[in-house]
């Protein structure tokens, strides 16, 4: 069992003497976190809550709650095994390669199982089996921005990789086009997308000398520090109000804004990728423009607050205004919001990291704040939503305020400004 010891953290001369990296370096690992983003986010925000609506009419938030939940629990696990021994691994292709390779062709594997799932335990299985894989890919990708990036770089290529999730989320409106109504056909696009996304990167990517020798020296001694726990405290609560958008938005616009009534002719989740659309634009300006200002300014944590104030807005128009245009303006404002966070926040956490050695471990560690908050999500939203499934104001006020708190508790850390 590792040993867990409180520390100081102190300024990181290694990520300081890192190499700057180039433009090739930057455009290769920016379409992999494109491709990562678009073998799960659509996947889980649109096409898994279609699969549990389909099986369980019933009971889709109840089935989907199950899949999210259990899903989560395996992502958690596996990304901190997989970042373990990734930070051991002495293989000819790197510490990381074949890792990120094994777990794309588990990937594709898990895409065939979710298309052919013809029962709620069949879902549920073939969601397990596909974040098992996906964590596997991205563990080890993960870590890459603290391996490779000098402090003095991250917001810069960070401000790149923000590009993932949007571009991710965007992907949903092509694999939700009607000529794709089959899921079969929409699984195939999502496979071909991501591995056409990844594989450059794959085919190119090189450790830096030093981490060979990194390798060796790994341990299971764990350090953390309070810096690195207060980072931990903020993505988590940011990051269950994120899983609340993510999980249950197609419902929220179904049965509370009642898009359809609004819309005749039109479809719930076309018009779910519509609004995706509109905030993919918004995360992308923010998130990138908010890299390089937090780099420029030596300054991340105000950008987090503010980041914070902005998704908490949006959430609460949510709450208040499930009339069109209120949705509209709600996912504006949490656009914003999440571009601008997602970017620094990877920004800060790599500056916190407690050791070289143990990369992603400890970021796997850290992402326990996306894995853990993928679990409590179904419970804060099937108490909030009360026995009918109904109180959609008091699940968005409740993430709201789990999303200012988060902004505050950014305010512990000490060794970034």
């Amino acid at each position: 069992m590792a040993k867990v010891v409180a520390m100081k953290a102190v300024p990181d001369l290694a990520a300081e003497l890192l190499p700057p990296v180039g433009p090739g370096f930057i455009a290769t690992l920016t379409l992999a976190y494109v491709g990562a983003f678009i073998a799960f986010v659509p996947l889980l925000s649109l096409l898994v809550p279609l699969q549990a609506q389909a099986l369980a009419p019933m009971d889709k938030i109840g089935l989907l709650s199950l899949v999210t939940l259990l899903g989560a629990v395996v992502a958690s696990i596996t990304n901190l095994a997989v970042g373990w021994a990734s930070d051991r691994t002495r293989h000819r292709l790197g510490r990381r390669r074949p890792w990120m390779a094994g777990g794309l062709i588990g990937v594709i594997v898990a895409y065939g199982l979710i298309a052919t799932a013809s029962s709620p335990a069949m879902l549920v299985a073939s969601i397990v089996v596909f974040q098992l894989a996906f964590n596997t890919l991205f563990a080890p990708l993960n870590a890459v921005l603290a391996d490779r990036v000098p402090d003095r770089q991250k917001g810069r290529v960070a401000a790149f990789l923000g590009l993932g999730a949007p571009l991710g989320a965007a992907s949903g409106v092509l694999i939700t086009h009607p000529i794709l109504a089959d899921t079969t056909a929409r699984m195939g696009v999502m496979g071909l997308l991501a591995t056409a996304c990844l594989m450059p990167f794959l085919l190119t990517y090189r450790d830096a000398p030093h981490l060979h020798s990194v390798a060796r020296r790994a341990t299971t001694r764990l350090q953390l520090s309070p810096d690195f726990g207060f980072a931990w405290l903020s993505r988590f609560c940011l990051q269950i109000a994120a899983s609340v958008v993510n999980a249950y938005m197609l419902f929220y616009l179904a049965d509370h804004a009642r898009y359809a009534e609004q819309f005749p002719g039109t479809t719930v989740e076309s018009g779910l990728a519509r609004l995706i659309t509109l905030s993919t634009v918004l995360i992308l300006v923010s998130g990138f423009l908010g890299g390089l200002a937090s780099d420029r300014l030596n300054r991340r944590k105000a950008f987090i607050l503010l980041a914070a104030g902005l998704m908490a807005c949006g959430l609460l128009i949510f709450a208040v205004w499930p009339a069109w245009p209120g949705p509209l303006i709600g996912y504006a404002f949490y656009g914003i919001g999440f571009g601008l966070y997602t970017t620094v926040d990877a920004a800060l956490v790599a500056q916190v990291l407690p050791s070289r050695q143990d990369t992603a471990r400890d970021l796997g560690i850290m992402n326990l704040t996306n894995t853990l908050p993928a679990v409590l999500a179904p419970v804060v939203a099937l108490i909030a939503l009360g026995p009918e499934r109904q109180s959609w104001p008091q699940l968005m006020a409740t993430s709201a305020v789990l999303a200012v708190l988060g902004g505050l508790a950014v305010l512990g850390v000490r060794r970034v400004r």
